[in-house]
């Protein structure tokens, strides 16, 4: 059997370290070796939120036409929720699918074995639990965001180079790298350049056009991040 293989993480941070990555790729691969079924593609989406629309799930849609396209039996993944964790979109999918021919197989099983009464009730019970588990997810986090703003902490993920101390935004170990961009950027090298630098004096970092350019338009000149 043909199948396409989907990962999902919601952080960038999961994304850049592998954390969750890695354990769904097992996952699909030890189902895929057991079975003897062939992986023809495999998609990765990350910093995207399970409860997301379709329309802002570009990997997920591309995964939906490579199956098309290769004619796959399946799309596979490590657990339902790294599909979806809404249930309407879920059913869409599995409709949408179904059409071309393809089901969705999850290597933990959850009730996608068939299309038995009782395999579709499970896959229903499962969407309609994470469903619920991502909503409680944003009722918390909105508390805590409301508390820490009461408390006249910062809000939100402190851009790169620096770190959040005792409510307060301060420079971290990175800082230095968000120096060197501008540096370079004071040179008028672009922003496939810097990130072709950084890359080969950074052994521990990541770089890319998209990360260069965050920076870039966040801090605009060196003169104004060594005002800091």
């Amino acid at each position: 059997m043909r199948v396409v293989a989907f990962h999902r993480v919601s952080t960038d941070k999961q994304g850049e370290s592998g954390l969750g990555i890695e354990a769904q790729e097992q996952a699909i691969e030890h189902l895929c070796a057991s079975q003897g079924w062939e992986i023809v593609s495999s998609h990765t989406e990350t910093g995207v939120s399970g409860s997301a629309p379709l329309t802002d799930r570009t990997e997920l849609l591309e995964a939906i036409a490579s199956a098309s396209v290769h004619q796959a039996d399946a799309l596979v993944v490590a657990k339902l929720d790294r599909l979806t964790r809404d249930p309407l979109v879920q059913m869409t999918l599995e409709r949408a699918l179904a059409k071309k021919g393809v089901r969705i197989v999850s290597a933990a099983g959850e009730g996608t074995g068939g299309d038995e009464p009782s395999e579709v009730l499970m896959r229903r019970i499962l969407s309609a639990v994470a469903e619920n588990e991502a909503a409680l997810v944003s009722v918390r986090t909105k508390a805590a965001l409301q508390a820490k703003k009461l408390r006249g902490e910062r809000l939100g993920r402190p851009p790169f180079g620096f770190k959040v101390q005792s409510g307060m935004l301060v420079q971290s170990a990175d800082f230095q790298w968000v120096q060197r961009v501008m540096e370079l950027r004071d040179q008028r090298q672009t922003y496939k350049e810097i990130a072709s630098t950084l890359q080969d004096e950074d052994t521990e970092g990541t770089w890319s056009y998209g990360k260069v350019s965050r920076i870039v338009h966040r801090w605009g000149t060196l003169n104004e991040l060594n005002s800091l």
